[in-house]
């Protein structure tokens, strides 16, 4: 390769690094590791850089030229500078610009909760560090996974995930690699019919089956109004007659609050699917939502989410700091479901508020109602129509309203009680007096 020093080529902190400068990385470079060289050592006594670390450093330097002077680029757009090209990181970064470039060319414009909720960069973190810097066409099956025939261990991607996080997790990562894999085939760096994860069977996981009854969401949402929860006991409350997923639920605002024939509802897209809801609410949630707004003390901003946590001051002698309210996140919702579920049913419960999505698909089945009544209520693909209700029908309300009535019937049959279901009754023992709905503020 020559003896000449290699521009930004620079020996730290123990390995050789493409190091480029401040200009440089407002063009979208960055830090690139290389090995930490040897055997042999250069005239600073450093260890050596490899050819393929000079060859690398000369590649970048070429990208870098071809960027400062205004040329086209000489690598595909998308590409990262992190990985050389043909590897796997260089197929993953290429995938994800050309995903995206599909999205904008659709006139689809993800919001912050889509991204952060996207699966192939989740999936990347496992996938990354087991195959960023390497030639597909070098991958083998053992790769993923692997049995030491003396003691009986697996070893590999899939046991580290499984063990690190969930079988989940892993059933996630392996899709999305097999995905990605069909990607880098496109882009001619391998073979799409030589995938070595296809050697094994990716098994799904067992899918959740834990419901609520209605009678216990009560119990919930009093529960948590009582002990002054009152953005989390109204968000449960819509997310059961709504049907919404929590994530869906805790970022509604009231610029998607709508009143049909029916009463309340909220128009809204949902954040996973990105498809159109009509979150229609029964006269119980409805009258909730109407007092905590209507009591909050403060007014709502219109595209700001409504659920929002119970704010905190210091306590004198403990120090800390007081806690303002602030709209849910994931995490903050999570925390204080669970509080409230210990405190309603003890310690050893373990459903989630996720769970009650499925049992509201649960009690309209036991109720009759159809499954494309239930398709639209839960904005996804149950039913096999879905193409053509996208066409001619995006939200039928009519439709989602029926299911509600399907679930009042499936309640009555899976808890044979009447007077324990829910009921607009329950919002005078929620708020421990007769109060009437108000109209919104």
């Amino acid at each position: 390769m020559g003896t000449d020093k290699i521009r930004y080529l620079v020996f730290s902190k123990g390995r050789w690094r493409w190091q480029p400068t401040n200009a440089m990385r407002k063009h979208g470079f960055g830090t690139v590791n290389l090995s930490q060289g040897g055997p042999e050592r250069d005239s600073a006594g450093r260890p050596r850089a490899t050819d393929a670390d000079k060859a690398r450093a000369i590649q970048l330097n070429s990208d870098w030229d071809a960027a400062r002077l205004g040329l086209p680029p000489q690598r595909p757009a998308g590409a990262s500078v992190k990985y050389p090209p043909g590897s796997v990181g260089d197929g993953f970064y290429r995938a994800m610009a050309i995903r995206r470039a599909a999205r904008a060319q659709a006139g689809i414009i993800w919001s912050v909760e889509q991204t952060k909720r996207d699966s192939w960069p989740r999936a990347w973190r496992f996938l990354e560090s087991e195959f960023g810097d390497c030639d597909p066409n070098t991958i083998e099956p053992e790769h993923f996974i692997a049995i030491d025939e003396k003691t009986g261990k697996t070893s590999g991607l899939i046991p580290r995930i499984e063990q690190e996080v969930s079988v989940t997790e892993r059933h996630l990562v392996i899709k999305i690699w097999r995905a990605l894999w069909q990607r880098m085939a496109s882009m001619k760096y391998c073979d799409g019919n030589m995938d070595p994860s296809k050697a094994f069977e990716n098994k799904a996981p067992d899918p959740r089956q834990a419901t609520w009854m209605r009678r216990e969401v009560l119990k919930l949402v009093q529960v948590a109004w009582r002990n002054n929860y009152r953005g989390l006991a109204v968000c449960m409350a819509v997310a059961w007659d709504s049907m919404l997923s929590p994530i869906d639920a805790r970022s509604l605002t009231l610029e998607q609050l709508r009143v049909d024939t029916g009463g309340l509802m909220f128009a809204l897209e949902r954040a996973k699917t990105n498809k159109a809801a009509a979150a229609t609410l029964s006269p119980w949630s409805e009258a909730l939502l109407r007092a905590y707004i209507n009591g909050f003390g403060a007014e709502f901003l219109r595209n700001v989410p409504i659920f929002r946590t119970t704010p905190t001051l210091t306590v004198p002698g403990r120090g800390g700091r007081p806690r303002p309210s602030v709209p849910y996140t994931k995490d903050r919702l999570v925390k204080d479901f669970d509080k409230v579920r210990e405190l309603a049913f003890g310690p050893d419960e373990t459903r989630k508020f996720s769970d009650m999505r499925r049992s509201g698909a649960v009690e309209g089945d036991a109720g009759g109602g159809s499954v494309t009544d239930q398709s639209n209520k839960m904005a996804n693909t149950v039913s096999a129509n879905t193409r053509l209700r996208k066409t001619y029908n995006p939200v039928n309300v009519a439709s989602v309203r029926r299911f509600d009535e399907a679930r009042v019937i499936g309640s009555r049959n899976l808890e044979q009680n009447l007077t324990e279901s829910i009921s607009v009754d329950a919002v005078e023992i929620l708020l421990g007096k007769t109060k009437n709905a108000e109209p919104l503020k």
